[in-house]
């Protein structure tokens, strides 16, 4: 449940990023023309001048689906007759990295990143770069019910401070640097004169549309 609506989980705005750090650098050997003399199963072969990207893309197509990279390019022949074999290869090679990217997405949706944190049996929370909650589970809500003498959800919205022993920027860098490690470190929470402390697990959210990080309260 989101900590401003205890309704959908709310759509969030992708962040504004600097261009360098979301397009991907390319290489002039990547964009060089290489030709290749491919063979079919039938015996046809086939000339084809291709940038390499495009024959390293079809490579990674040909080894996802169990063929060789001949039998991918006799495929792509059979579905357009008569086009311009490089042309469709190029086509196949890019819709199938969209159809990829689209898949991912999906997975990594807002909506998959709530249910992993109302799944979770821990007190389990989502923070922002900003340091606001933005998404928590009943166990969290239990927790700080039982230690802040919370009566009142909308208190939430109004005086709650969340803080981790570790400022976010800082953990977003190390958790990225080091793929599928977590952090382990310690929080407070101040709700007008109450405070209490804990311990807290923190992982990177597994969601495209915002850096933010996951964390799963491991003592209080």
């Amino acid at each position: 449940m989101a900590l401003e609506d205890a309704g959908p989980v709310r759509e969030v705005a992708p962040p504004m990023l600097e261009t360098r750090s979301v397009l991907p650098r390319i290489a002039a050997e990547e964009v060089e023309p290489h030709f290749k003399a491919v063979g079919g199963r039938t015996g046809e072969r086939r000339g084809i001048r291709l940038e390499r990207i495009y024959w390293d893309g079809l490579s990674h197509i040909a080894a996802g689906s169990g063929v060789n990279t001949a039998d991918l390019v006799e495929w792509a022949a059979s579905q357009i007759p008569d086009s311009n074999l490089a042309s469709l290869l190029r086509a196949i090679t890019f819709k199938w990295a969209l159809c990829r990217i689209e898949l991912l997405e999906a997975k990594a949706s807002m909506a998959n990143l709530n249910a992993i944190v109302q799944a979770s049996p821990a007190p389990t929370l989502v923070l922002t770069r900003e340091r606001k909650i933005f998404l928590f589970n009943d166990p969290f809500l239990a927790m700080l019910r039982s230690r802040l003498a919370l009566s009142d959800r909308s208190q939430l919205k109004k005086g709650l401070r969340f803080l981790i022993d570790i400022q976010i920027d800082d953990a977003l860098r190390t958790l990225n640097a080091n793929e599928g490690t977590i952090i382990k470190t310690g929080f407070s929470i101040g709700l007008n004169l109450q405070t209490m402390r804990g311990k807290i697990n923190i992982a990177p959210a597994p969601t495209h549309e915002d850096s933010m990080l996951i964390g799963y309260v491991s003592g209080f």
